[in-house]
């Protein structure tokens, strides 16, 4: 069998022609439409997951917003509560001082009066006392009484503490001279039983400067400087007024008691 080169040729041509057409009739169009397509597609994604990822972040926005909203409530509610307990806690120190400056001067108004009832008290019973006693003493007054007066007196000095004997030796050592005050006159005998109480005080006999002294409430004092020592009825009246305050304090705890009860 002979082969047609010539034939097989022009097929060849045919076929290379036909190639070549259909690459630039066919294939190129629809790879450009294909590539087109595939850039579309791509392009659709693209702006599919922008879209997603714009949704999501709106979401997460509003998320947040909300987040932010209720946080905020949340902050105002627990400032609008401590600041109530704040206003709370105002209004009763507020009323507890008010209470406290009420009670105080309503215990320094009592204070007041208890001290102006005790000096009245003191006063009006320190002077009928004192008068009652000088007008016994004056109807009584005799050597006998003068002299119980004396010892009375030198047994108050014998009983005296150190500390009180050292501070009349230290201010009879700078020389100052003992006085004897009495509100009644001394007889030599009561003046002698002074004289050696005092001495025995002092260490050494002394000669003590004696003098009368009517306003003095029925009693003897012993001044030695800025020292003084006596025997009166001043000691009484104030241990009379002492008992009383205490009573009177008695009875204002007691009710201040009742009124906290």
């Amino acid at each position: 069998m002979q082969i047609d080169w010539l034939t097989v040729s022009a097929q060849i041509v045919n076929f290379l022609v036909l190639v070549l057409l259909l690459r630039w009739a066919l294939y190129r169009p629809l790879a450009r439409a294909l590539q087109a397509r595939q850039e579309a597609v791509a392009q659709r994604l693209t702006e599919a997951e922008q879209a997603r990822a714009k949704a999501e972040a709106a979401a997460e926005e509003h998320r947040a917003a909300i987040h932010a909203l209720e946080q905020a409530r949340h902050d105002r509610l627990l400032a609008a509560e401590a600041e109530a307990e704040v206003r709370r806690s105002a209004l009763v120190d507020a009323a507890k001082a008010e209470v406290t400056a009420q009670r105080t001067a309503w215990q320094a108004q009592i204070a007041e009066e208890k001290s102006a009832f005790l000096d009245r008290l003191r006063h009006r019973a320190g002077d009928s006392f004192v008068i009652m006693a000088r007008n016994i003493l004056s109807e009584m007054a005799d050597q006998d009484l003068v002299d119980r007066m004396a010892r009375t007196f030198a047994a108050r000095l014998g009983g005296l503490a150190q500390a009180d004997r050292d501070r009349l030796r230290q201010a009879f050592d700078a020389g100052k001279p003992p006085e004897i005050h009495a509100s009644l006159p001394l007889s030599e005998a009561a003046r002698g039983t002074v004289a050696a109480a005092l001495g025995d005080l002092l260490g050494k006999p002394v000669t003590p400067v004696f003098a009368e002294d009517p306003d003095l409430p029925c009693g003897l004092v012993l001044r030695l400087g800025a020292q003084h020592v006596g025997w009166t009825i001043s000691d009484h009246l104030d241990r009379f007024a002492q008992e009383v305050s205490t009573l009177l304090d008695g009875t204002q705890a007691q009710t201040e008691t009742q009124e906290d009860a």
